[in-house]
């Protein structure tokens, strides 16, 4: 049986923006008309009049891209200025003021603007008048979690540079695997965001103790680079064992699966040496 593939047609809308705004100046041709008048007052107006053109249809143009990243977007703010609808106002605008050039009241050029911009936003669509997922819980989850890995991880970058500034690569090599560990573990309790963010009193406290160890370090490092080398050393492997240790059981308590955490983080080194 064979199968015939039918190419995707886009959508209506935007099938229509693509080919709608070209069109939409190609109709200001007439225009060069009153530049052939001879008037400067004819040719003023008629740039004037294209100048109205062309904005509308850059604002338009701009205000479908927009609307574009909103709907592809999973949570997005509306946008701050509604160009699609500021564009469309002004291709009214024109309208209406092409149609008072021809009669002597006011109620069919204001019709006929009204209609010109009611048209424009029926070709050309609307822009965004409501925020999107902002206040959706998971989405909210998700970017904590990304927040808490970013901040976590300049925070341990910060420590790496202040032990290699002492220029003992020993040391610096530690904390560099100190820096990994902690975060292929955190990575591996991102698959589900609440978990990762139980993680955030206890993360906060271990940061604060590995920094208050750098300190030390750096003060002892004066005196006695041995002894506090040693000392930095040890203390900086029970810190990290005691914090994988902690999360290790958090992780158990929330999934009876023992070996469940143990497969991400081995996910995790897999992934690091793919990446180098």
């Amino acid at each position: 049986m064979t199968v015939t593939h039918i190419p995707s047609i886009p959508r209506p809308s935007e099938r229509t923006l693509a080919d709608a705004l070209p069109l939409l100046l190609l109709s200001a041709c007439p225009l060069l008309f009153w530049l052939l008048d001879g008037s400067l007052l004819m040719m003023l107006g008629a740039v004037f009049h294209f100048a109205l053109l062309v904005g509308g249809a850059l604002l338009i143009g701009a205000g479908h891209r927009r609307a574009q990243g909103y709907d592809a977007a999973e949570a997005a703010a509306r946008p701050r200025v509604p160009r699609k609808l500021l564009g469309s106002a002004l291709l009214g605008l024109l309208v209406f003021l092409l149609a008072a050039a021809q009669f002597t009241v006011w109620l069919p050029p204001v019709a006929l603007g009204l209609a010109g911009f009611g048209f424009a936003v029926a070709a050309f669509g609307a822009d965004p008048l409501r925020d999107k997922g902002l206040d959706d819980p998971t989405y909210l989850g998700r970017k904590a979690a990304e927040a808490l890995l970013t901040e976590t991880d300049g925070a341990l970058r910060d420590i790496v540079d202040r032990v290699a500034g002492l220029g003992d690569p020993n040391l610096a090599l530690r904390t560099e695997a100190m820096h990994g560990a902690i975060l292929r573990l955190l990575r591996a309790f991102s698959a589900d965001p609440g978990q990762l963010l139980d993680l955030e009193r206890p993360l906060d406290k271990f940061l604060r103790l590995a920094s208050a160890e750098v300190g030390r370090l750096e003060h002892g490092w004066r005196h006695d680079r041995a002894t506090a080398a040693q000392s930095y050393a040890t203390r900086l492997a029970a810190l990290t064992a005691a914090f994988e240790t902690g999360a290790r059981q958090r992780r158990q308590r929330a999934t009876p699966d023992t070996y469940a955490l143990d497969a991400d983080l081995l996910l995790q080194r897999m992934g690091g040496h793919a990446a180098a």
